[in-house]
């Protein structure tokens, strides 16, 4: 058999699917369980991105990183609790992180407080939460699905996504953002993250629903009314 058939027919018989470029099948390491879900949460991730949420399989994601099975099923039960774990661990690095990119807190800061610490500018920092998610669309397609699910007390996801507005305010809370005088107030700053939080979710839905609907246009629409003029001029 040619070497153009061989490739042909290993596409067929779809020996291919659920494989990252380059990544050798098969090829075991000892880790941490951190370490090794985290593992798996990545490899889930990125192919899921590649094949979609349909196109992976438990054995596709354990022959990547390199377990068996049974081995896979140690540190994730079921296909829901994989999916899980990708949200929790992959899908909120870009969500619960401020300044780990390269220049994203020069990029941010737009003024200081009387002490002399940057403070940073939420619109712009939204801008850019955006911008991501926009670019890992099946992921967020995951996170909108699961939501969902997870309604359900017996979900793997339940308490993650029960709690996870709390974390995004403790979050958000210690970040130095400058604001407007009226949002320097606790709770008018909580109940302010909420609702943006809640509008993001529902930008992401429209997007997903209606193809003629783009999410960062969407969001281009929708921040004035968030941060209105002249009220936030100042802190963009």
């Amino acid at each position: 058999m040619s070497d153009a058939n061989r490739k042909t027919t290993s596409r067929a018989g779809g020996d291919q699917v659920g494989r990252l470029p380059g990544r050798p099948i098969g090829a075991r390491q000892r880790m941490a369980p951190d370490e090794r879900r985290r593992q798996i949460a990545q490899v889930a991730a990125q192919m899921i991105a590649y094949y979609g949420t349909y196109g992976v399989s438990m054995q596709a994601i354990a022959d990547a990183v390199g377990l068996t099975l049974p081995g896979l099923r140690h540190y994730v039960r079921t296909r829901e609790e994989l999916l899980s774990l990708v949200i929790q661990v992959y899908y909120d690095q870009g969500s619960f992180t401020f300044g780990s990119k390269p220049g994203e807190r020069d990029e941010l800061a737009i003024g200081r407080d009387r002490e002399g610490h940057p403070l940073y500018s939420l619109p712009g920092y939204l801008r850019r939460l955006i911008k991501e998610n926009a670019e890992r669309m099946v992921l967020v397609m995951l996170f909108m699905h699961l939501a969902v699910e997870a309604h359900d007390p017996a979900h793997p996801a339940h308490e993650y996504y029960r709690d996870r507005h709390a974390r995004m305010i403790d979050f958000m809370d210690g970040i130095r953002w400058k604001l407007p005088e009226p949002y320097q107030d606790r709770s008018a700053f909580h109940r302010l993250i909420r609702t943006v939080y809640c509008t993001m979710d529902g930008v992401q839905i429209q997007a997903l629903t209606n193809p003629d609907d783009d999410m960062i246009a969407l969001w281009t629409k929708a921040e004035p009314i968030l941060f209105p003029s002249p009220q936030w001029d100042d802190c963009r």
